[in-house]
């Protein structure tokens, strides 16, 4: 691997060398220097202009990249065929998802365009086929076609590098190519592609500067950039934090963002009962650059809200610093998801103790649920898993006691094969602040209590707080980390004669302690432990963070507490279950 590791010599940050993965498969590509040292200059002095610089050309089409939030690493031309390789994140071992480029044709044709080296394993792209496509003054997402998304053959022998550490890596490093056509109308004008809608460092500048909400730079970033907050005017003593962009190729929840602050601009009432803290966009170095899931040291932000290091990660010490400093009633963390649809939410829903605990947790959602057919209230989950626990829902629900700590996903790729658009984003921003109004900690929605949900609490309980559903976000990224795996095939290099088939030993039973050392971000921790006999301890596998592993072991006893101090044996059923849960509840309020 640091083989394929290079320096920046604008950043100084180093980057994935894509390009000698796919030496034998892209002969001679174009490469993209990605100068984009002097925008940095132009943000501090607010005087940005866009102006995309061309790396290729040819008789047939320009290239552009060197933008802000672009990404395009190298093109080769192949006829009406262009291949495409993507920058990873910097200081990264590779992370690859966000691509934003511009083409411009010197005569109407269709191209073909292959994005090659993608790392999302698992993405809507299979099913809903639309990218969005910057044509005749306008962004759209219907305009590409015939779209495919499968399973780059760099791993063939065919394309093996010489160097050994190299083709083996090639074996065992998955890549994902997306295919589409494009049928360009008119030659004057740049068309730009990209994953999802943009939402760039300079539209934040933007929405800033003309937002009647006051605003502040709690602090800087690594490159410069600054971390605004943004504060409404009331004095109240409930607050509600808001939190975007952690991961830069999420723009949805920068488009979300913006409506609700053009919404409280516009006096929603809302405000009468709470306040409001919102901090639009906690990575502008990663969206400056273009890069997927990380902020310019390569942390992945959403996994250190435990414990922020202020030299790593000091967007998130200074707000984790800074939060401390209020009474919050609601976290609201905004993300994208690439893996479902609709919008829908991840809570806290531990420890949970009684029936009426987990109501209260899941009343929020229920009210975005009536508010809004595009949210999902049966995608939405509430428990808290061990993998979790460095993320921003999680840390601020465990350290500061924030009952309603939360994330609210909006899927990149909308709803029913129709992407989110400015009116949706309009109406899901509204919804979110409509639920905040209507929100009343001490009633509980009758719909609740049906037998789905009480069964659900039940299990809750009975588990401590952990349930089958999948509690992550796409913030998922286990298919970004490079693991070397022993191949059955022995790579060799071209002079050598076919590879032959070799027998795996059987692992070896040992005492002595297992390491799961990080392969993808830098400053990360190896952690080890030694092998319980599993008839001692129940054993459950988790993520100390999404990219390492550990076993986590528990003692097998685990009682069904009492619920409202009613005996198992007073109810045969559901149904007599909710009835004494009522009659308790009523001589409670009494």
């Amino acid at each position: 691997m640091k083989k394929l590791l290079k320096t920046n010599k604008d950043f100084g940050n180093q980057y994935l060398d894509f390009t000698q993965l796919f030496e034998k498969k892209l002969k001679q590509p174009t490469i993209n220097n990605d100068c984009k040292k002097d925008l940095i200059d132009q943000y501090r002095q607010r005087n940005f202009k866009h102006e995309p610089q061309p790396f290729y050309e040819s008789s047939e089409i320009i290239v552009y990249g060197s933008f802000e939030n672009s990404n395009i690493m190298a093109v080769q031309q192949e006829g009406n065929e262009l291949n495409i390789l993507l920058n990873g994140d910097t200081n990264t071992n590779g992370c690859t998802q966000w691509f934003y480029f511009g083409i411009l044709v010197k005569q109407p044709q269709q191209l073909t365009f292959r994005i090659l080296n993608n790392r999302r394993g698992k993405s809507l792209l299979k099913e809903y086929n639309h990218i969005r496509v910057y044509d005749n003054n306008k962004w759209n997402s219907e305009t590409t076609k015939e779209l495919y998304y499968y399973r780059t053959n760099i791993n063939h022998p065919f394309y093996h590098s010489q160097d050994s550490s190299i083709a083996n890596l090639q074996q065992n490093f998955p890549l994902y190519t997306l295919q589409f056509n494009y049928n360009f109308t008119q030659n004057k004008n740049i068309v730009y592609f990209a994953l999802t809608l943009p939402y760039t460092v300079s539209n934040l500048y933007h929405l800033v500067y003309h937002s009647a909400l006051k605003h502040k730079v709690l602090c800087s970033t690594p490159l410069g950039l600054p971390i605004f907050k943004l504060k409404t005017k009331n004095k109240i003593s409930k607050v509600v934090i808001i939190l975007a962009r952690q991961h830069p190729s999420e723009s949805v929840g920068s488009h979300i963002c913006e409506e609700i602050i053009k919404l409280l601009d516009a006096g929603h009432q809302v405000q009468n009962k709470y306040r409001f803290i919102i901090f639009p966009m906690l990575n502008p170095d990663g969206v400056f650059l273009g890069n997927s899931r990380c902020n310019f040291n390569g942390i992945d932000l959403n996994r250190k809200w435990d414990m922020p290091n202020q030299t790593t990660e000091p967007e998130i010490y200074n707000v984790v610093k800074h939060i401390k400093k209020y009474k919050v009633a609601f976290l609201i963390d905004l993300h994208g998801h690439s893996k479902k649809l609709n919008q829908f939410l991840y809570g806290c829903a531990t420890p949970i103790k009684h029936i009426s605990d987990y109501m209260r947790v899941k009343q929020f959602s229920r009210l975005l649920q009536q508010g809004c057919d595009l949210f999902n209230y049966l995608n939405c989950s509430f428990s808290v898993t061990p993998d979790r626990m460095s993320t921003a829902r999680v840390a601020m629900w465990k350290k500061f006691q924030i009952a309603n700590s939360m994330t609210i996903e909006t899927s990149l790729y909308g709803a029913l094969k129709k992407p989110f658009e400015k009116e949706e984003f309009q109406l899901l921003g509204q919804n979110i602040l409509n639920a905040l109004y209507q929100y009343d900690e001490y009633q509980s929605d009758p719909h609740l209590y049906d037998t789905q949900e009480i069964n659900q609490a039940i299990k809750l309980i009975k588990k401590d707080g952990i349930d089958d559903k999948e509690s992550g976000s796409d913030s998922d990224a286990e298919q970004d980390i490079i693991v070397i795996r022993n191949s059955r095939l022995k790579v060799t290099s071209r002079r050598d004669s076919t590879p032959l088939m070799t027998k795996s030993k059987p692992k070896q039973q040992s005492e002595t302690p297992i390491q799961q050392s990080t392969l993808f971000f830098k400053n990360e921790q190896t952690y080890s432990f030694k092998r319980i006999p599993s008839y001692q301890m129940k054993r459950k596998v988790s993520r100390m963070n999404s990219f390492q592993s550990q076993i986590i072991d528990e003692p097998l006893s685990a009682q069904l507490p009492t619920i409202y101090n009613i005996p198992s044996k007073q109810y045969k059923g559901t149904l007599d279950l909710i009835q004494a849960i009522q009659v308790k509840s009523l001589s409670r309020q009494q």
